[in-house]
């Protein structure tokens, strides 16, 4: 036998590969068998992964509509210190407890917010400014609101701090700059730190008094004795009795020498900050030069009390509501110009006017004739500049006044005060000024993780 006759006989015994078939084909059906479980079992899953994605989403916009509500309250609010009644330092207070959103279901989502004031040794990194020393009493206008949604079985956590546009008055009138210069033509007017209701119905027992008068604690070398001074000796015996308010020496009344003082806090560098984010928000600003100075008569006498009409309305300085009480204010910027000679008006009111809000005169004279009446604070500040109530009327301001002069200008005077006005200092009339939801912001938002 041959090598070739031994090929030929092994041969196509080695090539034989029947019954491979069958095991192939049971390796295949496993395989696409497997592949077939796991894709069912993705399948089956991806509805949960879906649901689970949507009411995440859904409960974050639940946090959100708690963040808006906070935002509407907060606005609203006279006095950010009255919602923090009994609040702990870490946990604050609760503002809302599992609401809806609006008019959906509860099934849509629904949110639940905190509300604590930034008191805590950490805040300042979180709101950028100096820590409140108190829990329950907000100095600074800042306050941290925690708001959880929550949809199902799924939640989210924002964390915002809501910030308003604040501001300090320490007297009912005030003369924080260089100078301090008065005159007083009348025994009938009235200067009252005492802190009064907005409608002048009588003294509100929840507004802390303020001093009637105050001055710069600068001592100005061409006057030794300082503003305080210079104020005091500008009143008769008998016009320092309708001087009013906190007591320097609370051993004694706070009336005449005793409520005109000297006051740190208010200084011209605040009041110019306060200014820039005011006018920053401001409803109506208008321009004065000295070839065309702001005159207006009747300011206030087309307001509805309707905020869509006051809106549009120049005429309107701010409005409240006849039927509701609900106050309108708005944020009135003057731009006047610089007059070496202190001769220049940038703004003049007569007439019988009325209105509600911040109302700042820069660079130029604020003069007052006829009936007037505001609610808020006046700001008049800047280079050779002073407020005058020039009589021929009624005239009040409910709130504060601050005459800022921060130039010098000898035998011109800051405050002129004559017939029968009065600036009486209302922590009612300033809260509702400085509440205006414009006033208010909501800022550094933060998802918070579970427990954090």
């Amino acid at each position: 036998m041959t090598s070739s006759d031994t090929a030929l006989r092994h041969g196509p015994r080695l090539a034989n590969q029947r019954g491979i078939v069958l095991p192939l084909t049971l390796m295949i059906m496993m395989v696409l068998a497997s592949l077939t479980v796991a894709m069912l079992s993705i399948s089956g899953f991806e509805p949960l992964i879906s649901q689970n994605l949507a009411d995440a989403t859904k409960a974050r916009f639940a946090a959100e509509a708690g963040i808006d509500a906070a935002f509407n309250r907060l606005a609203g609010a006279t006095n950010w210190t009255t919602l923090l009644a009994n609040a702990d330092a870490n946990t604050g207070v609760l503002l809302f407890a599992t609401a809806p959103m609006g008019s959906l279901p509860a099934g849509r989502g629904t949110y639940t917010v905190r509300l604590r004031n930034d008191s805590l040794a950490g805040d300042p990194t979180i709101t950028g400014v100096t820590a409140d020393p108190n829990a329950t009493a907000d100095d600074n206008g800042v306050l941290i609101v925690t708001s959880t949604g929550q949809v199902a079985g799924a939640t989210k956590t924002v964390r915002v701090v809501m910030k308003r546009l604040n501001f300090l008055f320490p007297a009912a009138l005030n003369f924080p700059g260089n100078e301090a210069e008065t005159l007083v033509d009348t025994s009938a007017f009235e200067v009252d730190g005492r802190g009064w209701k907005m409608d002048g119905s009588g003294l509100d027992a929840s507004c802390a008094p303020v001093f009637g008068i105050s001055v710069s604690t600068m001592l100005p070398t061409t006057n030794a004795g300082g503003n305080e001074a210079v104020v005091e000796s500008a009143l008769s015996g008998n016009q320092k009795n309708n001087v009013l308010g906190k007591a320097q020496n609370p051993a004694q009344a706070g009336i005449a020498e005793n409520t005109i003082a000297p006051d740190p806090t208010l200084t011209p560098q605040y009041i110019q900050s306060f200014i820039d984010k005011a006018k920053a928000v401001a409803d109506i600003t208008l321009d004065s030069t000295q070839a065309n100075p702001v005159s207006f008569n009747n300011i206030g006498s087309s307001c509805t009390g309707d905020p869509t009409h006051d809106a549009a309305d120049g005429n309107c300085w701010g409005s409240k509501n006849p039927t509701t009480g609900e106050i309108n204010p708005k944020v009135v910027y003057i731009k006047g110009e610089a007059d070496p000679t202190s001769m220049f008006h940038a703004l003049t009111l007569g007439g019988t006017t009325t209105g509600y809000g911040i109302l700042i005169v820069e660079d130029g004279d604020m003069i007052v004739n006829g009936n007037f009446g505001w609610y808020g604070p006046i700001i008049v500040t800047g280079k050779w500049v002073g407020i005058g109530f020039m009589g021929g009327g009624n005239q009040s301001v409910y709130g504060a006044v601050i005459s800022n002069e921060t130039a010098s200008d000898p035998g011109f005077y800051e405050g002129y005060l004559n017939g029968n006005a009065k600036i009486r200092y209302s922590c009612e009339a300033l809260n509702a000024a400085l509440n205006a939801r414009k006033l208010v912001s909501a800022t550094n938002w933060k998802d918070l993780a579970p427990g954090e």
